[in-house]
């Protein structure tokens, strides 16, 4: 193996175990010490690969949610974007979302977090905010749709608040009530924007 073909492959392990520990553990699991360790690596080693924990942290941001929308099924063609949208909060309020965050939505893993993270990693969080809710189809300066905004937000914040109670019960009550009124807002979006289905 060739010494830059060594690098990648070490940058892509820092990187991966980074963005799982992100989305489990929020930003304090990313400590370069303990990550290099657990990697079998030294710590002065990080720096060759990263400029700064907080550079990691916004690299881990951005992998860990390529790699969520990586796994997720495509959608069925044909559906409404009622459908579509209904669709996607039924996956994202899901308990199989809730109950594997190493492998989740890294935004909502950082809700609570990301107010009082470095601007960079602010910043990275509301640029891939942006792009789900825009799915591609408006330019980065463009305001977000406000109803993306609203079902993002309350599957987001819904996710985030199933997590954090430890009744289950609750969590799936929770989980349900939010796919509910998703469901029901998305309804009411596709009357406003003529679109019955």
């Amino acid at each position: 193996m060739t010494r830059a073909a060594k690098k990648a492959e070490t940058r892509a392990a820092i990187l991966d175990l980074a963005a799982k520990r992100l989305r489990s553990e929020g930003l304090a699991g990313n400590g370069v010490q303990r990550l290099m360790r657990d990697l079998g690596l030294t710590h002065g080693g990080f720096y060759v690969h990263f400029p700064s924990k907080e550079a990691l942290d916004v690299a881990a941001l951005e992998a860990a949610l390529a790699e969520r929308a990586a796994r997720l099924p495509a959608t069925p063609p044909g559906l409404s974007r009622a459908e579509r949208r209904k669709l996607r909060a039924r996956s994202y309020l899901s308990r199989t979302h809730r109950d594997a965050p190493e492998s989740g939505c890294p935004l909502a893993a950082l809700l609570s977090e990301a107010p009082r993270a470095g601007m960079p990693v602010r910043e990275a969080f509301q640029s891939l905010l942006a792009g789900i809710v825009t799915d591609g189809d408006n330019p980065q300066d463009a305001a977000p749709p406000s109803e993306e905004l609203a079902l993002a937000a309350l599957a987001m914040g819904g996710l985030a608040l199933a997590r954090a109670v430890p009744d289950p019960a609750l969590s799936d009550a929770i989980l349900r009530a939010c796919r509910d009124a998703a469901g029901t807002l998305a309804d009411a979006y596709a009357m406003k924007e003529g679109d019955p289905r």
